[in-house]
């Protein structure tokens, strides 16, 4: 063991704990970086690399956040609903809806209903409106606006706009 050590001390020469009082260390100038060879490290800082996306996980504008539904209205489709009436009061105005199982809901403008996150945002004598939006291919939220009527059917006025222009 101890042949093995003094081996590597004489002729290692890092290892050498006896170095030549003559050789004094010069400091080495750095050879000049040309800027096209400048080192990624200096480009591509801590914060830098922190604010880049993850190319394996989708953009955040693309990510739709799916809420639970608060009410028994958010759970059926809007298609499934029928409109039985409409209630009118001196201050009220309410719809009676009738949904998939037979079950009765009364709503008023403001409700959520649907799967699609829809708003009811009118109701007149005939019908019910509820307004839905959708994000398109470039990432804007574009309504479209549903009309449950009296008669049973459901009707989609978007659609009937598109097709006037």
């Amino acid at each position: 063991m101890r042949w093995c050590i003094w081996v590597l001390l004489a002729w290692h020469p890092l290892l050498s704990v006896a170095a030549p009082p003559s050789v004094a260390p010069q400091a080495v100038a750095p050879a000049p970086v040309a800027e096209s060879e400048a080192p990624m490290d200096s480009l591509l800082t801590e914060d830098l690399i922190r604010a880049l996306r993850d190319p394996f996980q989708l953009p955040t504008s693309a990510i739709v956040k799916k809420e639970t539904p608060k009410s028994e209205l958010e759970t059926l489709a809007l298609k499934d609903f029928k409109l039985q009436g409409v209630i009118s009061g001196p201050r009220k105005i309410r719809a009676m809806l009738a949904g998939a199982g037979g079950k009765t809901y009364f709503v008023k403008v403001g409700d959520r209903i649907g799967v699609r996150g829809g708003k009811i945002t009118q109701i007149t004598s005939d019908s019910v409106r509820v307004t839905e939006f959708y994000q398109d291919e470039k990432g804007r939220s574009v309504p479209d606006i549903y009309e449950l009527r009296l008669a049973g059917e459901l009707v989609s006025l978007t659609k009937k706009d598109e097709d006037k222009q």
